[in-house]
């Protein structure tokens, strides 16, 4: 990820501070601020549960800031990806393909006895 400070804050509040807060707001709202301040005083025990009280809200907020403006409420992150080539390796393939061959006669060989256990005709049953 690049090294954005503004775009670093910005992630930050929208994953760690925005469902806390909800979940303050959720707890006040619903007459529940003994609970909230109980919460406040366990400490991380604590703000883990505000934060699992506010993760729904604040994902309905973020899905509905993308669709203000794509990326303003689940911000696109950067990423380093790398690829890793196989090497052509014709004996490789050849092993890959023999094993095709093996497996899909096998299953041919399956298909021709579960034909041969069913009877003819469905009438027959």
């Amino acid at each position: 990820m690049a090294n954005d400070p503004l775009q670093s804050l910005r992630l930050q509040m929208l994953n760690d501070v925005l469902p806390v807060g909800l979940g303050a707001v959720s707890r006040l709202r619903s007459a529940r601020a003994g609970e909230l301040f109980n919460d406040l005083f366990k400490g991380q025990d604590g703000v883990a549960n505000l934060r699992q009280d506010g993760e729904d809200d604040a994902r309905q907020l973020r899905d509905f800031l993308d669709q203000l403006a794509p990326g303003l409420g689940n911000p696109v992150v950067e990423v380093d990806v790398e690829v890793q080539s196989r090497s052509a390796d014709p004996s490789g393939q050849g092993e890959d393909l023999q094993e095709l061959h093996e497996r899909l006669a096998l299953m041919a060989e399956r298909v021709a006895r579960l034909k041969a256990a069913l009877p003819a005709d469905p009438a027959e049953s």
